[in-house]
C-alpha cells in the first residue's frame, strides 16, 4: 500500500490529525480512536502499523510505552509530489470582483415535476 492508499482510510487520517498536535502514547491514540470510531484496540494497532510502514508516522519506545509522532519527512515527500501539479488560482473571496453566489429556489412549472420531468410522463410512469 502507498501513502495515498493509507490516507484513504478515515481512521488513519484521524490518527494523523491527533498526532498533528504532538507526540501521543499508543494508549492515548487507542482510547481516542476506539471511542470515536468504535473499533478495537487491535484495529487501531493495525492502523498505526500502516502509518509506520508507509512513512507517515514514527514511533519511540520508552519502557513499556510507545510514543507516536507524525513523520515530517514522509509528509514532505507527499506534498513535494503533489506540488508538481498546477494549482488553480484561488480568488480572494472578499474582493469586490469575487463572484457572488445566490442560490434561488425555483418552483417547477405546472407542466413539469420538481425533477424536470414532464408531468404527463411522470404520471404515466406512476410518479407524481
Amino acid at each position: 500500500m502507498d501513502a495515498f492508499g493509507v490516507l484513504g482510510n478515515p481512521a488513519r487520517r484521524q490518527i494523523l490529525e491527533l498526532l498533528a498536535s504532538g507526540e501521543k502514547s499508543s494508549g492515548a491514540i487507542t482510547r481516542a480512536i476506539s471511542e470515536q470510531r468504535g473499533i478495537s484496540e487491535a484495529a487501531v494497532s493495525q492502523h498505526l502499523k500502516a502509518l509506520l510502514d508507509n512513512g507517515l508516522a514514527t514511533v519511540r519506545p520508552a519502557g513499556m510505552n510507545r510514543f507516536y509522532t507524525v513523520d515530517i519527512d514522509g509528509l514532505h515527500r507527499l506534498t513535494s509530489w503533489l506540488s508538481q501539479f498546477p494549482q488553480p488560482p484561488r480568488p480572494d473571496l472578499h474582493s469586490p470582483q469575487a463572484p457572488q453566489r445566490r442560490h434561488q429556489y425555483r418552483r417547477p412549472s405546472p407542466d413539469r415535476t420538481a425533477h424536470g420531468i414532464p408531468a404527463v410522463h411522470a404520471r404515466q410512469a406512476g410518479g407524481h
